[in-house]
């Protein structure tokens, strides 16, 4: 049972990147890569890749919207609808 316990706490970090990758990683790499470019040149463009990529994976880790302007526009829509549905529209 412990070792069960020690292999599973091993491999969990493992499980974790796997999972940020898939949501974040690639995808802040670009976007970093791309604004460093712009701002700074191809140094800029380096930098802003690597800090890109650790904050698409930490935001994927930690479940984070990555387009929050995104949820306020579905908040609005929901606040609408449900006005509507109050006057009964």
């Amino acid at each position: 049972m412990k070792k069960l316990l020690i292999t599973t706490l091993a491999l969990a970090p493992l499980a974790f990147a796997g999972a940020a990758q898939a949501q974040g990683t690639v995808r802040g790499a670009q976007r970093g890569a791309d604004d460093g470019a712009a701002a700074a040149g191809p140094v800029g463009g380096v930098v802003g890749g690597a800090v890109g990529a650790a904050t698409g994976t930490v935001g994927g880790v930690l479940g984070t919207d990555p387009d929050p302007a995104r949820r306020a526009r579905e908040d609005r829509r929901e606040e609408r609808m449900e006005r509507q549905e109050r006057l009964g529209r």
